[in-house]
């Protein structure tokens, strides 16, 4: 596996010729979209959520990226969203 950091705040971390279930997760909630468990493993295959939002706050300190990681929960479900920090 490829692990790079790209300028502006961008992971980049692919296999050879796609990206992984980390870099797709992350390229959706950039935008400011939540994501649930249920949602993540039909969208992406996810099937460990808290995992994979655990992989992506270690990624984030890994790149010294100023985003962080945040879950809201609603009606029961747990609704994860990436929030981008404004200075650290």
């Amino acid at each position: 596996m490829a692990v790079s950091f790209i300028e502006r705040n961008h992971m980049e971390i692919t296999t050879v010729d796609r990206p992984t279930k980390i870099q797709r997760v992350f390229d959706y909630m950039r935008g400011g979209a939540t994501l649930t468990a249920g949602e993540a493993r039909k969208r992406f295959r996810v099937s460990n959520m808290r995992a994979t939002m655990h992989d992506l706050r270690e990624a984030f300190d890994r790149f010294d990226m100023n985003y962080t990681v945040s879950r809201e929960t609603r009606n029961g479900r747990s609704y994860y969203r990436i929030v981008r920090n404004r200075g650290r």
